[in-house]
């Protein structure tokens, strides 16, 4: 069964439309969360895309996805996470970065601590291939060179990193 997801404005707004996956037309935009899992001491879950994967394919990332239609942002969150690693954020401390505007879709970014071991990690091999626990200069590093994000993204979760109490 296809994903169905609401459709946004420019301004991040609902439009009160819905669409199956797949890539907004011209001035719609779709909503996607990025969950940057970190334990207290301040490792990070990444994972790295299967290599079947249709977008990014066998590169390092963060856990994250579509938000589904009448779904809210930090459900889409918890349900990637749970679906991808198999870790249940619900009962995590949870910041909200912001959201930042991309070509065609809205990212809500989240860091969201919680304290776990890499073996709880149960992958949804369609989605992921591998995970790891990195240091922040390597998350940095991932993103910006093996993601490839934008400038503008990465100043958010920079300012993000550095604000963290660890």
């Amino acid at each position: 069964m296809a994903e169905i997801w609401d459709v946004y404005d420019e301004e991040g707004k609902k439009t009160g439309k819905t669409m199956s996956r797949g890539v907004p037309t011209h001035g719609e935009y779709m909503l996607c969360v990025h969950v940057y899992l970190h334990t207290p001491n301040g490792k990070f879950l990444v994972q790295k895309r299967s290599k079947s994967k249709e977008s990014h394919p066998g590169v390092w990332d963060v856990t994250g996805g579509a938000v589904l239609c009448g779904e809210e942002s930090f459900d889409g969150a918890k349900r990637e996470t749970l679906e991808e690693v198999g870790i249940d954020i619900s009962d995590a401390k949870v910041r909200y970065i912001g959201r930042v505007k991309k070509k065609k879709s809205f990212a809500d970014v989240y860091f969201v601590e919680k304290d776990f071991d890499i073996g709880d990690c149960v992958l949804q091999k369609e989605e992921v291939e591998e995970v790891r626990l990195v240091d922040r200069k390597e998350l940095l590093d991932l993103q910006m060179n093996d993601r490839l994000r934008d400038a503008d993204y990465m100043k958010v979760i920079e300012t993000a990193v550095r604000q963290m109490d660890i």
